[in-house]
């Protein structure tokens, strides 16, 4: 599941004039231990003191270096967003791309406050050995830091959505079940409005129709449960909502621009190589998207395929003539329906938006 770059702590001490520009993807976390510290990003500089956090994304594209006659010396990890999906609810989903948004600048936190104080303390109580305690203690601190700025996100929005809050409200009190398994209709019910209104609202709230997103939910949830070596593809298609392996293999090409069984021999080989990768969004340009890192529908570092542009105002697309009818074998007779019914429309079609 995860390399030996993400959610591993490491120490580096850098000497007076000493300069470190990490190779880390994703999001990387820092915590200055001892001597005075400058960083340099694209987007932002300043200074760190032992106590203080850093947080930024692509590690890559910065620098820190050593200030005055003193090492400097600091801890840090890494993680990917996508290892952290299986965590979120509904309301932090809605809120996903503002805080991955947010984060492209480096977020510092001061040695102060009281968020840096519990981090340092959890960090001092993380097990040396690379185990299961060790990386569970690095996602405790994630999940902190990660939470206050779901808050300020939170907070942010509400001061720009005060006349929509209802539809907030409604939508965040949605379980992430509720909002795969509930039919369109029922979902309109809850936000007593009609479905050609709900998905007016899902437009201009989240930049994607109600079927987008829920078909973007399940997807990132394969994307999860695909890390399994051992887990059936077939098994991932049912328990991520689709009835046919033939329609699960397409919806995932059409959005990963690669098959699912694919994805998985990648993605082992990234983590025993410690090469990371992520997937691009066709709703990105949308701000609906909790993926990051791309533009234009391809990566900013060119490590993986690029994914043909989806307009977010797609009609639905016929299945029939792509192919996606693909006949079980003799151990999976009756574990699938014969016909791709779609899991949002429940007829034979693929939702793109």
């Amino acid at each position: 599941m995860f390399s030996q770059e993400h959610l591993a702590l490491r120490l580096v001490r850098l000497k007076t004039g000493d300069k470190w520009a990490g190779k880390s993807r994703g999001l990387v976390f820092i915590f200055p231990k001892a001597g005075i510290g400058r960083y340099c990003t694209p987007i932002g500089r300043g200074q760190v003191r032992p106590g203080d956090i850093l947080v930024v994304q692509e590690w890559h594209h910065a620098v820190l270096h050593a200030e005055a006659n003193e090492d400097v010396v600091f801890w840090f990890f890494a993680i990917q967003v996508e290892h952290m999906f299986p965590l979120f609810g509904s309301a932090e989903i809605s809120l996903l791309q503002n805080v991955v948004d947010g984060l492209k600048s480096v977020r510092f936190y001061s040695g102060a406050t009281e968020l840096a104080r519990d981090c340092h303390r959890m960090l001092a109580e993380a097990p040396p050995d690379y185990d299961l305690g060790h990386r569970s203690q690095l996602l405790r601190i994630a999940a902190s830091l990660l939470a206050a700025e779901f808050r300020n996100a939170q907070s942010h929005r509400a001061g720009i959505a005060r006349a929509d809050q209802r539809v907030i409200q409604v939508f965040e009190k949605l379980s992430t079940q509720e909002l795969l398994n509930l039919s369109v209709a029922e979902l309109a019910a809850r936000f007593g409005c009609s479905q050609r209104h709900l998905n007016r609202l899902f437009h201009r709230h989240f930049g994607c129709s109600v079927a987008a997103m829920r078909m973007e939910m399940r997807l990132l949830k394969a994307i999860c449960l695909l890390r399994d070596p051992d887990a059936k593809i077939i098994s991932v298609a049912e328990q991520c909502g689709f009835n046919h392996l033939g329609l699960f293999n397409t919806c995932f090409k059409r959005r990963f621009n690669i098959s699912p069984g694919r994805w998985r021999k990648q993605a082992s080989e990234r983590d025993m190589t410690g090469v990371s990768g992520a997937a691009v969004c066709p709703l990105s340009s949308d701000s609906a998207c909790p993926w990051n890192g791309f533009r234009n529908g391809t990566p900013d570092d060119g490590s993986a395929e690029a994914l043909p542009p989806v307009s977010p105002g797609r009609r639905l697309v016929s299945a029939k003539g792509l192919a996606v009818s693909q006949p079980a074998s003799k151990s999976d007779k009756g574990r699938v329906n014969p016909s791709p019914a779609c899991p949002e429309c429940e007829s034979t079609c693929l939702c793109v938006g």
